[in-house]
């Protein structure tokens, strides 16, 4: 539809890996010409349906080039939610208070007044201030990752559980499958839209557990809170029937069966069994070990598949549960991936077709960044 006229189209397709085009573009390659004497403030959403990604690893990349005058704001917002929105809730979830006033009063104003106006003071901003979903309160940290987050491996195990424990050490020809059919892809979200929306970051994912492509992962009931902050690791053992396919690692928590938001005057929010997004990231197959040089996956030989989600802000409280989902498409969020190594840009119609995915137990896994 806009192929023939529109430049940057054109650019998007004539570069389809991490080439001088797209590096030259990238902004964490430029951050050693920010002075160290200018006060740097970077501010994103824990939702940000646009860019979950770039304001958490923007702040990372000034760090490890200077670390004066750096500081980061993290909150539970969509898409710029901190500036003139009530940042309570996002779709179904709620966050227990206006959290985008309390920043605008207690980080934005003082942070202007002090630098361009000197007034007031800034002691109160500390280096990395965070808002952790699940326990819905601000966390004002001296560093981020936080100095007690340690990484601890949940493992996929046999029978759709999810546990701190390798119940499938050993047993390397335990494995689940999935048939991923581009003609049958799965949606990023259960409604119907006429535009991409921002609350599917939060959205439930009862409607894809459900499907027979959607490998689910469920722990038991927690027996306490399990808080998270950091980067969450994806590290598959996979092996497929096609030469390329996608991978689509769903973080979930899982509400209790008779979970409610308190709502003071009227009925509560009831939320019984909700399976809320955390974080989702998708990995190309092709890309598993360079953005540069893609590499074909050899038919039904088994392949690690290792990457990382945004970072985390959240609290898994008691009584809920973790959930991990693997699928293979999320469309139309992600573009199809034709499943046969390929520039898909340039993809026929006869290039899509179904893949068998085997994923195996008992080398996969998610790690976690739990704080101790």
């Amino acid at each position: 539809l806009m192929g023939d006229s529109i430049e940057f189209w054109k650019d998007l397709m004539s570069h389809p890996t991490y080439d001088a085009f797209w590096q030259a573009r990238n902004t964490r390659n430029f951050v050693q010409h920010i002075s160290p004497d200018i006060p740097t403030l970077i501010v994103g959403g824990l939702f940000d349906a646009e860019d979950c990604y770039g304001a958490w690893n923007l702040y990372k990349a000034i760090e490890s080039k200077t670390k004066n005058n750096n500081q980061i704001v993290m909150g539970p917002w969509f898409h710029g939610q901190w500036g003139a929105h009530d940042g309570s809730y996002l779709g179904n979830v709620q966050f227990g208070s206006n959290t985008s006033d309390w920043y605008r009063q207690n980080i934005e104003l003082p942070f202007f007044n002090y630098y361009l106006k000197g007034k007031g003071s800034v002691d109160a901003i500390k280096e990395a201030n965070i808002f952790f979903s699940g326990a819905n309160e601000w966390k004002q940290l001296p560093a981020w990752p936080p100095a007690n987050s340690q990484p601890q491996p949940m493992y996929l195990q046999p029978n759709g559980k999810l546990g701190f424990t390798d119940a499938a050490a050993g047993t390397v020809n335990s494995f689940a499958a999935y048939t991923s059919d581009p003609a049958k892809p799965v949606p990023y979200t259960e409604d119907v839209h006429l535009g991409r929306t921002r609350e599917y970051m939060t959205d439930d994912q009862r409607f894809a557990a459900r499907r027979p492509d959607v490998l689910v992962f469920k722990s038991d009931i927690l027996t306490e809170d399990v808080t998270l902050g950091g980067v969450v690791t994806a590290d598959l053992l996979v092996s497929l029937s096609g030469t390329d396919a996608d991978f689509v690692v769903k973080l979930i928590d899982v509400f209790p069966d008779d979970f409610a938001y308190a709502t003071p005057g009227r009925s509560n929010y009831e939320m019984s069994g909700y399976q809320m997004l955390v974080r989702g990231e998708v990995m190309r197959g092709k890309f598993r070990n360079s953005f540069e040089k893609p590499e074909a996956f050899v038919p039904n030989k088994p392949t690690q598949v290792k990457f990382a989600l945004p970072d985390v802000a959240h609290s898994f409280k008691k009584g809920h549960r973790i959930m991990i989902q693997v699928q293979s498409s999320w469309f139309p969020l992600v573009d199809r991936n034709p499943q046969k190594f390929t520039d898909i840009y340039q993809a026929k119609d006869s290039d899509f077709q179904p893949a068998t995915i085997k994923l195996y137990h008992h080398a996969s896994k998610v790690i976690l960044p739990v704080l101790k």
